[in-house]
């Protein structure tokens, strides 16, 4: 019999991560090809799987932005998500989404054992069919009388 993990176990494999002279940047092999890549990890969650932002992807204007909050006093005090969630970008819209919407990508090690499976999955006592208590529409009349309105 296969044995079994919890499904909140963390991964067999840590994602191996090696510092850059950046706070919060560091080389990771991205993509399991072999290369090293400059990553700014947004966040990195419980269960091993990081957050990240491929540097080389950014445009020049983009990559300004987000050195900016890398070289800010807080950033040995925070989180990237955190400092990027209290900027603002000089065209007013806020950095953590700007940067989500458009780079952020999520690299999880192997291993890893994603939620929502049926564990998580509500049952209901009820069995009835969805819409059960409705009339039968096949019984109905059609009056051929206008209503009388009172």
């Amino acid at each position: 019999m296969a044995q079994q993990v919890p499904a909140t176990a963390p991964a067999r494999a840590k994602i191996e991560l090696r510092p850059t002279d950046l706070k919060h940047v560091f080389l990771c092999d991205w993509n399991d090809d072999g290369l090293l890549k400059e990553i700014a990890v947004v966040m990195e969650a419980p269960d091993g799987s990081i957050y990240g932002i491929e540097v080389d992807k950014l445009h020049p204007i983009d990559k300004g932005r987000l050195k900016k909050f890398l070289v800010s006093v807080h950033a040995d005090k925070y989180p990237l998500w955190e400092l990027l969630s209290q900027g603002q970008l000089n065209n007013g819209i806020n950095p953590l989404d700007f940067f989500h919407t458009n780079y952020v990508r999520i690299k999880r090690p192997r291993g890893a054992i994603l939620g929502g499976g049926l564990a998580s999955v509500e049952v209901y006592n009820n069995d009835q069919i969805i819409g059960s208590k409705f009339s039968d529409p096949r019984g109905a009349t059609i009056a051929t009388e206008k209503p009388e309105m009172m």
